[in-house]
Parts: C-alpha cells; structure tokens; sequence
C-alpha cells in the first residue's frame, strides 16, 4: 500500500469517525428539504406581513413601527451623544501610546465622568456617585456577604426607582437611561467587588490613586455605560496586563470593519420596522387578529425575536467593537436567534456577559457550597428576575424560561441513558435517534419562544400566539412542529459547522 492509499484511508476514516460523533447520518434529499422549509417560511412570514404594511399604518398614524422602544432610545441616544464616542476614541488612543497603562483607567474615566455631567441632572450623578462610592468601600471590606448584601439593597433600591419610570415617552427617555445606567454600573460594581475579594488583594492597594481611576474607568466605561454589554473585570484588566498586542493599524482596521457591519445591520432593522409592524402588533394585540391565516400568524413572534436580536446586536456590538480596539477582552456578539435550537444556548450565548455574571458570581459560588443545583438555579433566576425588573411579565418569562432549563436537563440526561443508547440508537440506528431527538427538543423550544414574547412583546401577545398555537386545531400545530422540526435540524447542522467540513473532506476525496 503506496502513502497516497493510506492517507486516502485515512481521511476516509476520520471522516466517517466524524459522521459518528456528530451522529448526523441524513440523506441529501433530507437536508434540502429541511432548509428548503425554513427558507420557505421566511418567505412566507415576510410576505404575510409585508401585506399589512399599509393597513397598520393607517391604523398607528406613523410611518415606522412606534414601539420598538429600545431602539428608538438607542437612535435618540447615539443622535444626541455620538462625539463622546469620538472623543473616547481619540483620548484612549493616544493615552495608550503616550502613558502607562496604570493611567488607562485615568483616560476612560476623562470621559465617561464629563458625559455624565452632560447627560444627567445633578441629583442622578449624585445617586449613581453614592452606588459607587458604597461599592468601594464594600470592595476595600472584602467580605463577601457584605458584597451581596450591598448588591442585594441596591437592586431593591433600583427596583422602586424604575416603578416611577412608567411608560417609555419622549419626556421620560432621561429616566430609561438614568436607569439602565445605574442596573449595568450595579453588575460592574459587583464584579470588581467580588475580583477583589476572590483574589485576597491588599486592601492598602486600593487606597492608591491608579486603583480609583481603574474602579472609575471600569465602572463608567463609557462604550458600555448605557447599550451594555456587561463586560467582567476580569476582561477588563487584560489591558491593564498585556497592553494593546494587536498593534494600532490592524486595530483600527478591525475596528472600522465592525462599525460598517453594525451601520449595516442598523439599516436592515430600520429598513423592516418601516416595513413590519410587529411590535406594534404585539402591544395592539387585535390588530395581529389581521393576519387570518393560524399559521402564519406564528411569524409575529419569529420576527419579534429577530428585531429584538438586531437590535442587540447593534447595541451590544458598539461597546464590544470598542473595547476591542481599547485592547480589552469582551464577550461575544448576541448569537442569531434563528441558530439557536436548544434553549440553554441562548443564556450562554445571545448574553454571554450577563451568562458568565450569573454563572460566575452566583451559580457557581452556591453549587461549590454544597447547595443543590436545583437551588442554585433557583436562586440565580430569582436574581435574573429582579435585576430585568419586578413586573407581571418579567416574571412570567423568568418562570417560564426556568422550567423549560430544567426540562431540557432532563431530557438531555435521558437522552445520554444507556436504555436509549441501548433501545434507540443500537436497535433503530444514527437517523432515526436523531430525528427523535429534533421532534422532543423542538416541541421543547416552542414553549420556550412563547416565553421570550412576554418578555420582547407583551403579556397579551404570548397570551394570544399559545392559544394561537395550541387552540386552532391539530392542523395549525402540527404544521408549526414540522418547521420548528426544520429549524432544529437546519440549526444544528450550521451549529456543528457540517457543510465547511464536508467540503473539505470532498476536495481532499477529490484531490486524492
């Protein structure tokens, strides 16, 4: 046997090694068909409410879907405060290649301070100016229970402010900001509070000039002060150790490549809310009545998501984009809602920040003290719920998305049993135990979107598509588990990077 027949065994073998593990043994035919029906139904849900464009216009009197609010307030917000964006740029460029990297914190701090005087009145720089003065004597303490109780007061604290918010309006747009400022400082607080005590740093050191401008620069990091994401101090002290290692040309480069996707991004999802009404259907629940057809009126809720991921992924992309070019670590980018298939995926990674916060400084932390991980899910939830807010809906989702998290560990521990191993993957074969796998995991992930249109919609729009769903006759259901079936399947496949790897093992065959 040459060397040429034994790599071309080889490759062969990997590859069929591969199939195994991955367990993905579907005919050609099979795999079209199951994106042949996801793309048919975007298509079809595209169509469906690009039909009402004209009729929900003159119904809402605007022009623009009115009630995608968290956009509105990020357009109104990078409107009114984009050359502090700038002006961030410019003084953390030149102080990285003109001081040392103790003074990086002094340089962040020289903005976000000043844009806080800007954009707040004197009692919320105030209050904020309490939160962090507390967290800093909490951090120089070092006691862990004192951390939480602090954190645990300050989220109360935060709760009752936001009940006198009220309704998002043109007027009240000062107090969203004021708020989601105080609730993403609260996690950075926490965070530099807890890096402190984990690591049993001299408390001394603290007392020095450089540490208050990295509590400062790191707390009030402007790019991520109001749109998040969270980012943990831990990643924020990369720069602190290594310095910015990917030189300022190819930083900028990689910089202004993200800007122009996020520009990008930002057109398609201003281009569909003047298109698709979807969250003006959510809070007029009647008016998604106008869609006749049961079955499409699922692609309400589908595009919900997607704009609800758009537009996080804009928001979340400006901080990530610049604390990259600052030399920092950051999380990654929201994942599309429309790759994710099994739910637990989309804490880990639609937030990754958020998920290492909760995973870190909660879940963790309570399991290693001999809690259950039933309770230390339990409690972590409970924190989910009080930091998004205490409200009916809120809670709705929290409890929802809980169950459905536990469900889902269950199944995936059934799943990896030896009876099914023995009884379904050795008796039926690869395709036949991955089919059944899509068909429980995608009935599973229905109930689960359900829960997240409490949260990006509104109580009576999740109300309305569950009735919708599973009071319109078996017909309209089952038409909805066959593509949610597709959607398992298609997502998987682009999950497991199949079709990158199947080509390459096709030009090795090839070559060989």
């Amino acid at each position: 046997m040459n060397k040429a027949d034994k790599e071309r065994m080889l490759a062969c073998g990997s590859r069929a090694n591969l199939s195994q593990m991955q367990g993905f043994h579907f005919y050609k035919r099979e795999l079209c068909l199951y994106f042949g029906v996801y793309f048919a139904y975007l298509i079809y849900g595209l169509w469906i409410l690009w039909d009402l464009r004209e009729v929900l216009q003159q119904r809402s009197g605007y022009t623009r879907d009115p009630f995608n609010y968290e956009l509105d307030i990020f357009n109104s917000y990078i409107t009114s405060n984009w050359y502090w964006y700038f002006l961030h740029a410019i003084i953390a460029t030149f102080s990285r290649a003109f001081f040392k990297l103790d003074y990086i914190g002094c340089a962040y701090a020289c903005v976000s301070v000043p844009s806080l005087l800007y954009i707040l009145p004197l009692k919320m720089n105030m209050f904020l100016g309490l939160m962090l003065l507390i967290f800093y004597l909490v951090s120089y303490i070092g006691n862990r229970k004192l951390i939480w109780f602090a954190t645990g007061l300050w989220v109360a604290v935060l709760n009752i402010l936001a009940l006198n918010i009220g309704n998002f309006s043109d007027e009240q747009d000062i107090f969203y900001i004021f708020s989601v400022i105080l609730f993403w400082s609260l996690l950075r607080c926490c965070s530099f509070a807890h890096f402190w005590s984990d690591l049993n740093l001299k408390r001394k050191d603290l007392l020095e000039m450089y540490n208050v401008t990295h509590f400062l620069g790191y707390t009030l990091y402007f790019p991520t002060l109001v749109n998040g994401p969270f980012v943990d101090y831990k990643r924020y002290i990369v720069i602190l150790r290594e310095g910015n290692t990917h030189g300022f040309y190819r930083g900028f480069k990689d910089f202004a490549y993200e800007i122009i996707r996020l520009f990008f991004w930002w057109l398609v999802l201003e281009l569909g809310m003047r298109y698709l009404f979807v969250h003006y259907m959510a809070m007029e629940t009647e008016k998604a009545k106008l869609v006749k057809s049961p079955f499409g009126r699922h692609a309400i809720g589908y595009f919900l998501g997607q704009f609800f991921f758009m537009t996080y992924l804009v928001k979340y992309g400006l901080g990530i984009a610049f604390s990259r070019f600052d030399g920092m670590q950051p999380p990654n980018k929201p994942q599309c809602i429309g790759h994710v298939h099994y739910y637990s995926n989309m804490w880990k990674h639609f937030d990754q920040g958020l998920y290492e916060f909760l995973f870190d400084y909660i879940y963790y932390p309570l399991v290693n003290a001999n809690y259950s991980k039933f309770v230390s899910t339990v409690l972590t939830f409970a924190f989910v719920f009080m930091w998004h807010g205490c409200q009916t809906d809120i809670l709705i989702w929290t409890v929802m998305n809980f169950w459905c998290l536990i469900l889902e560990k269950l199944l995936k521990h059934a799943l990896r049993s030896t009876f099914y191993k023995t009884w379904i993957e050795q008796k039926f074969g690869s395709r036949i135990s991955q089919r059944f796998h899509a068909i429980v995991f995608s009935q599973l992930f229905i109930v689960a979107a359900f829960a997240n249109i409490f949260f990006i919609g509104s109580p009576e729009m999740g109300v309305f598509l569950i009735i919708n769903a599973y009071g319109n006759g078996f017909a309209n259901y089952l038409a909805l588990s066959f593509c949610c079936y597709c959607f398992f399947q298609c997502s998987e496949l682009i999950s497991m990077k199949l079709w990158r790897q199947n080509t390459k093992w096709k030009r090795k065959d090839k070559s060989n």
